[in-house]
């Protein structure tokens, strides 16, 4: 290990840790920015060969132009896909440098008629959208695979009792089955997000040109399903102002998720530290101190959260940039690019990363056992059971349960005698307290909770069932959706050929 380790810390691990969390902890103190437009050139690609395949159909080009246009974009896709090209900053942006390339390479009888009837500002907002479309699809893969994870880590705790919180103190009785449910519950809205955003972005703005259309009659049904797109967004005006909304829309489902991640990594630090110890985090995932030789650090619960706090402010200046400005292309929205490739490149990792750690946890169910029966937990179980069975009010049961709380001190858990004591003080009767033995057992107390959503054993494998049920739900249109974009890509690819 010592060869491969290139940090000071981890001697103390028992195996090397993760290299994506190292990474993923390190972000941008190591890891160098790529230019914005390189990652849109294979969208550019496409977006070309979707165009001049439509341009020769509707007899805008001859054969022989869209034949030396495809072989252009297909040398340089080669290129891009070896990494031997790089833009041109001369050439100021990707629509520039791929129509310079084929030139070059093709000739200006080809190249020179790759621009009929569209501008850069619909080739840009059509390759926003493609990128934006595998972003988001990426993201919904990941945040899919997270849950069905943790739902498969649920099924085998649906009985591990362990207390609930509020307010970071000991209040009910739970399971880390129930727990792990209620992610699930939270990421399956997130999907329903992204998929809204993607459907969103799914429509096409090519050939809206410069925002007021083209006297070339361009076929924009065709480039619609050549580029996988649902349908055409059809107002020409619409599609150019619109650009920072797609954005903003992607932006929105992917701060909403990361505030899930956040609460989920607050969880994981708060459960696995060493003075609770009911998680243990794997050495994959912890990180150490460079003076400190013992120590391992959840760095990565951290970092999500810091990152949550980064795609809100990317969020808030992607609703702002556009406020206000007069319908048509203005060049502010150009910073709309930055932003959402900045809060892609920042928090696509954290899906994956969760993932692994919650695979990777060690969950010390006999802890979580021992806490169920101390700090007085079944308190409100108790005094439910009081208001249920003696006909009482439950405000009275309450105050009962808060005396008998205060007499069973210095214990932490109710005593009969305590009970019997609150009771006698309220001209009840105290031998209804030596009932309540059953109330002292978590695994008895979560069997009494059996209404829908409930931490009961039966009740959370119910919920499971209708959670993975969810999730393949949500994911089976998507899936079309993907299978639809490779066809199309492969249709322009191979046009011709």
């Amino acid at each position: 290990m010592d060869k491969k380790r290139a940090q000071v810390w981890g001697s103390n691990l028992k195996k090397p840790p993760n290299e994506q969390n190292i990474l993923f902890c390190a972000g941008r103190d190591v890891q160098p920015l790529p230019m914005a437009d390189e990652l849109l050139l294979p969208y550019d690609i496409w977006t070309n060969r979707a165009h001049c395949i439509m341009l020769h159909k509707q007899g805008l080009i001859p054969s022989a132009s869209l034949s030396s246009i495809l072989e252009g974009l297909y040398k340089l896709e080669t290129l891009v896909a070896a990494g031997n090209f790089s833009l041109d900053p001369a050439k100021e942006d990707v629509h520039i440098n791929v129509e310079a390339f084929v030139t070059e390479n093709q000739g200006t009888e080809a190249g020179g008629r790759m621009h009929i009837g569209r501008s850069r500002n619909d080739q840009s907002a059509c390759d926003m959208r493609l990128y934006l479309r595998d972003v988001g699809l990426s993201l919904f893969d990941s945040v899919k695979n997270l849950a069905a994870s943790l739902l498969v880590q649920a099924e085998k705790y649906t009985e591990s009792v362990m207390p609930g919180f509020t307010h970071y103190q000991p209040a009910m009785v739970t399971t880390w089955g129930h727990w792990l449910c209620a992610y699930v519950q939270g990421l399956c809205r997130d999907l329903e997000r992204l998929a809204f955003a993607i459907s969103l972005v799914n429509r096409n703005p090519l050939g809206a040109a410069a925002a007021f259309g083209t006297s070339w009659p361009i076929d924009r049904q065709l480039t619609t399903e050549l580029l996988a797109f649902e349908k055409i967004d059809t107002n020409t005006l619409d599609c150019i102002v619109s650009r920072w909304e797609n954005e903003a829309q992607l932006a929105h489902a992917g701060s909403m998720l990361m505030n899930h991640l956040s609460i989920m990594s607050q969880d994981l630090m708060f459960l696995s530290h060493p003075y609770s110890g009911l998680l243990q985090i794997d050495d994959d995932y912890v990180t150490g101190s460079s003076i400190m030789p013992q120590k391992k650090n959840p760095d990565f619960a951290e970092v999500i959260k810091s990152k949550a706090t980064l795609a809100h402010g990317f969020l808030s200046s992607l609703l702002g940039i556009q406020k206000g400005g007069l319908s048509g292309y203005n060049r502010d929205t150009q910073a709309t690019k930055y932003l959402l490739m900045d809060l892609v490149r920042e928090c696509e990792a954290a899906p994956i990363i969760l993932q692994g750690v919650f695979e990777g946890l060690t969950i010390n169910t006999k802890k979580m056992r021992e806490l169920c029966e101390t700090d007085f937990i079944n308190s409100v179980d108790i005094a439910d059971h009081l208001a249920r069975t003696q006909n009482l009010s439950f405000r009275e049961c309450y105050h009962l349960l808060a005396r008998a709380v205060k007499l069973s001190s210095p214990e932490t858990k109710i005593t009969t005698a305590a009970l019997m004591k609150a009771l006698a003080e309220s001209n009840h009767p105290t031998e209804i307290a030596e009932d309540l033995a059953e109330l002292h057992d978590p695994q008895k107390i979560l069997k009494l909770r059996q209404h829908q959503g409930s931490p009961s054993p039966e009740q959370t494998s119910l919920h499971i069932e209708e959670l993975s049920a969810e999730l393949n739900s949500l994911s089976a249109p998507l899936v079309d959706l993907q299978n639809n974009i490779i066809a199309a890509q492969e249709n322009c690819q191979n046009y011709g050929v």
